[in-house]
């Protein structure tokens, strides 16, 4: 296709797909004459990709080079794929490190030996260390026991959605996919955690005799 096709497809003006060639995080299209290239099916994935990077992460062109070129390796696989996705996600580029992290590390990796969870080293290990140290700074000090119990419910729900996202194709189209997973896995969690947070609030607040007892109820069922 020509670059004006790949535009139309994509959603992506002609000038910022050059841009984004310029600057090294979208493939140059092959050369069919001194003016002008075809551009394949990998340029659309790419350019997808970049999209979720810009708009859902707000990702920089420096971010998202660093993960382009991680996609562009050569033989990179695609659990390398998915792994550096976490990363990006998490924000975790690096192994946390530090005598104050150990303690943390330790209560991963028993979670993961109690439940024969395989990803070591990887970035959704470094994500839930990190995790963990920055809730104990808040008076959140998650033992391994109570991981578990969230464990329970989560396992199976990984399950299904791994499930669901199938065949995924390319490389780009994994990362794609992958990160608009986690976006959305993200955003519910949180949803629900503090959904659940406020009504026990509420429920304390109600049994304490400070609100009255139909505050915050939900609409009748239609």
């Amino acid at each position: 296709m020509k670059l004006r096709q790949l535009a139309g497809e994509s959603g992506v003006s002609t000038t910022t797909l050059k841009h984004w060639i310029r600057v090294g995080i979208m493939p140059s299209g092959r050369l069919r004459n001194r003016t002008t290239a075809d551009y394949e099916q990998r340029h659309l994935d790419r350019a997808r990709l970049i999209l979720v990077l810009r708009d859902v992460y707000r990702a920089s062109v420096a971010e998202i080079r660093s993960l382009t070129d991680v996609i562009d390796a050569e033989d990179v696989s695609v659990l390398e794929v998915m792994n550096a996705c976490q990363a990006f996600a998490l924000e975790v580029p690096s192994e946390p490190d530090g005598a104050d992290v150990a303690e943390y590390q330790e209560r991963a990796f028993e979670l993961m030996r109690r439940r024969d969870w395989r990803g070591y080293p990887g970035a959704a290990v470094h994500g839930l260390v990190a995790a963990l140290a920055q809730a104990a700074e808040v008076g959140l000090d998650y033992e391994v026991d109570e991981l578990m119990e969230y464990a329970d419910a989560l396992e199976p729900l990984a399950g299904r959605n791994v499930a669901a996202l199938g065949p995924m194709g390319s490389p780009d189209e994994v990362a794609r996919r992958m990160l608009l997973a986690v976006n959305a896995r993200a955003r519910q969690l949180v949803a629900v955690s503090s959904l659940a947070h406020a009504a026990v609030s509420i429920r304390a607040a109600i049994e304490r005799g400070d609100a009255p007892p139909d505050l915050a109820m939900p609409p009748a069922a239609s």
